[in-house]
């Protein structure tokens, strides 16, 4: 698995522009519905990110990597040989490749609220969360990417996925995949892979 992270802030208006004209015209047009240029910047930092983690993956150049939809939304590379999937939040954006299926989620620090916790944890992840921000996000970014593995997107009840974090690694109830979280100053990360 590649997984890649990094900041609009380490990009020029420049840079941007040239990776704006590397995307495709559906990806562009997607780009383009965004109103703050920050989003817009995100959009593009993220379809960069994967074109180059899949170029790193299957070894081949970044502009013959073809970023598509399926029905439900979730992303597939044209010429197949890998499953990815990208995320952005804030300042950041993430993507990830595997040969299995995959879902990321980021998660800028400061940006999601303590109150929503009660909608999307349950008693035991309330429990670990205590009023802690970090574990709040930690919760739901482990979620978020599990539900773009399945391709299941967002649903109403979020407190149908359990995650136990006591051992240090996250665990779900739901067997089959594997997790991974990642906490830096700024964001957290979770990665969700299908094992099987």
């Amino acid at each position: 698995m590649i997984i890649k992270v990094d900041c609009i802030e380490n990009y020029t208006d420049t840079r941007f522009d040239e990776m704006y004209l590397e995307m495709s015209s559906e990806r562009r047009g997607k780009c383009d519905r965004y109103i703050r240029e920050a989003d817009r910047k995100l959009c593009i930092l993220a379809d960069h990110l994967t074109r180059q983690a899949v170029s790193d993956y299957l070894n081949i150049p970044p502009c013959d990597v073809r970023i598509n939809r399926d029905s439900h939304g979730k992303p597939y590379i044209e010429n197949g040989g890998c499953f990815i999937n990208y995320s952005h939040s804030g300042r950041f954006a993430a993507a990830a490749v595997s040969d299995e299926p995959v879902g990321i989620d980021i998660e800028e620090k400061g940006r999601k609220s303590i109150p929503a916790s009660k909608r999307i944890a349950t008693g035991s992840e309330l429990e670990y969360i205590g009023g802690d921000p970090e574990k709040f996000l930690i919760i739901w970014t482990l979620k978020e990417a599990h539900l773009k593995c399945t391709g299941e997107g967002i649903r109403n009840n979020l407190r149908e996925i359990s995650f136990d974090l006591s051992g240090g690694k996250p665990v779900s109830g739901i067997p089959g995949f594997e997790y991974k979280s990642e906490i830096t100053d700024d964001y957290v990360l979770a990665v969700c892979t299908r094992k099987g």
